[in-house]
């Protein structure tokens, strides 16, 4: 399978998932591990995952230093806001920044540390917020929540670490560049179909239901 082939499979697996499955537990594998997979079940998280990784590992590294805390913090806040079901429905948000996040990676602009800052305050908060999973409550949601947290910290930073080691030379630059434009488009597409589907939902009649 050739590498263009392989991304059309990935794009239309991201926009044909179901983002009310992806929030579901997987039964059989406990809640912790619940938690862990999360980010990576729902593709608009593992899209913003994915692109501020690669977006922080574009910039300098004693800037992302001080970025990382700030995502730290807003992603606690945003799991404080799921464990109390406040702020739930963000994935639209998730998507508008990833595609925007997206975007800053291809087109690769100087960025200061009050942007790269709020872009971390932004995608931290959406990511805490939009993981709770209200089948769940007390210790069960708990160690779900305490999985989030865990794979939300690392994740970006496995990418940022990509972006990092291919950027010794221009063409690797490039193909960072060129993943952050998919990123975007895939971001883009995922809001597109969730729109529709929203809109089609609410002219379905009842009868038919």
């Amino acid at each position: 399978m050739t590498a263009k082939r392989l991304a059309l499979v990935c794009l239309l697996a991201l926009v044909i998932s179901e983002p009310a499955l992806a929030h579901s537990p997987i039964k059989g594998i406990g809640n912790f591990y619940n938690g862990l997979l999360h980010p990576v079940l729902v593709p608009a998280h593992l899209l913003l995952l994915l692109g501020v990784g690669l977006f922080w590992g574009q910039q300098a590294p004693r800037k992302i230093e001080r970025v990382l805390g700030a995502f730290a913090l807003a992603t606690l806040l945003g799991l404080t806001a799921a464990w109390f079901s406040i702020g739930t429905g963000m994935e639209t948000f998730v998507l508008m920044l990833s595609a925007s996040v997206g975007l800053l990676i291809a087109i690769r602009p100087k960025t200061g540390l009050l942007w790269c800052s709020v872009i971390a305050l932004l995608a931290g908060f959406f990511l805490g917020s939009d993981s709770a999973q209200d089948e769940l409550s007390g210790k069960d949601k708990l160690l779900t929540l305490f999985g989030n947290a865990v794979a939300l910290y690392l994740l970006p930073l496995y990418a940022m670490a990509l972006a990092d080691y291919f950027s010794k030379k221009e063409w690797q630059k490039i193909g960072i560049r060129v993943i952050g434009s998919w990123i975007a488009a895939s971001s883009l597409l995922v809001l597109a179909l969730s729109l529709s589907t929203e809109s089609w939902q609410g002219k379905i009649p009842s009868w038919v239901e």
